[in-house]
């Protein structure tokens, strides 16, 4: 089976065994990041992201970037201990994602998620972005983003799809700096 096929195969299983798995990024992240699949395609998959115990948002990966996907030991014995807390119960298995591309599924996040953290995690040049899309094009997304201090930026920035290697919604991290927003009324 190509490699290609294996891991769509791999994705699915975890999904249908609602696996709490660790994914590793060999050249991009020295960590590995935890979570429950909740799609994939041959070039995205949905996670439920888990960080510290926390059920902290969804978090889409570029598919040909994951160099190996693992449910250890301790895996599976944190998966009952998130079972026990009752926050399995809150992980949304049963949401439907639009996976052709970024560009679909960017579409489908940005109706429910106002703002979105986007980033470029390989090759010499990287880039994070939190803010708002102000437009989706052929090619990738303008983005309104704004600095650690909330202060938005004068400009949009045009992030590529080509390079874009995670996207996260409904983080606390995201959240925090959304409630912040309602609250000034920016």
């Amino acid at each position: 089976m190509p490699r290609e096929d294996f891991r769509l195969h791999a994705f699915a299983q975890h999904q249908e065994h609602r696996d709490l798995v660790s994914i590793y990024r060999e050249g991009i992240d020295d960590h590995s990041i935890q979570g429950f699949v909740l799609a994939s395609s041959r070039k995205l998959v949905v996670l439920q992201y888990v960080y510290d115990f926390h059920l902290d948002g969804l978090m889409v990966l570029r598919v040909d970037d994951i160099s190996e996907v693992e449910v250890s030991a301790t895996s599976v014995f944190q998966k009952e201990l998130l079972v026990q807390e009752g926050l399995e119960d809150k992980v949304p298995f049963e949401s439907r994602f639009e996976l052709q591309n970024w560009r679909t599924l960017i579409s489908q996040l940005v109706k429910e998620h106002p703002l979105m953290i986007l980033e470029r995690e390989a090759g010499e040049e990287k880039d994070f972005a939190i803010g708002r899309v102000e437009a989706i094009t052929t090619t990738g997304v303008r983005f309104k983003h704004f600095s650690g201090a909330a202060t938005w930026a004068d400009s949009t920035v045009e992030l590529k799809y080509e390079n874009i290697t995670c996207c996260q919604v409904g983080s606390n991290y995201v959240n925090f700096y959304q409630r912040h927003f309602e609250r000034n009324s920016l």
